[in-house]
């Protein structure tokens, strides 16, 4: 790996468990045996670093996404697949949205241009699962994706109680399944109901 995207991760690492205020030049540089000069002879400022990140993210998020992608591909599946890949990545504090929000602007302009582009393909994707049966044809694809979109951010919201009585696991998950299957056919329902009883087999054993 580069320096680079060594640097990149590393800072990530920071900035989603702690904040991005909250994470210095210094202990990034410290964590990975290297000179804060170095940071910087790489990276204007710490919010050129906190970009390179997210753009990263997205990259990798697409080309994940893009290797389920093909035309013979099952919606329902794919949403299946697509929760399990979130349940895999690392819980993001609240603090690290709340740092961008208040003090990196253009940052949280191009998170808000993300969204509208995670918008409109799940428009599309919508649009293909009732195509393909799986999601009922009267569904409000526009008030469907912004609900699909805005749901992603219920954990932060719940991250400002004291004690939740649930893990994130549990939350989206949760939340996630109930939606898919809310939308879903009787022919959906199946697919996600297997999923289910295949999951619980797992628990069990």
């Amino acid at each position: 790996m580069v320096l680079r995207d060594r640097i990149i991760e590393k800072a990530g690492n920071f900035f989603i468990q702690q904040g991005v205020r909250n994470s210095s030049m210094d202990e990034i540089a410290t964590s990975l045996g290297i000179s804060k000069r170095t940071i910087y002879e790489t990276f204007r400022d710490k919010e050129d670093l906190l970009i390179s990140f997210l753009k990263k993210t997205w990259a990798d998020r697409y080309a994940c996404f893009s290797a389920y992608l093909c035309d013979e591909y099952n919606v329902i599946e794919l949403f299946l697949k697509i929760i399990e890949a979130q349940l895999n990545l690392p819980v993001i504090n609240v603090k690290f949205f709340e740092d961008i929000n208040r003090y990196y602007p253009y940052a949280a302009k191009l998170i808000q241009e993300e969204v509208n582009r995670n918008n409109a393909f799940l428009r599309d994707f919508l649009r293909k699962g009732i195509e393909q049966g799986y999601i009922y044809r009267n569904l409000n694809v526009e008030v469907t994706a912004f609900l699909l979109e805005d749901s992603t951010y219920t954990y932060i919201r719940a991250s400002h109680m004291e004690q939740p009585p649930f893990s994130y696991r549990e939350l989206f998950f949760t939340m996630m399944i109930n939606f898919i299957r809310g939308i879903s056919t009787e022919k959906g329902i199946r697919i996600i109901d297997e999923y289910l009883a295949n999951q619980e087999k797992k628990t069990e054993n």
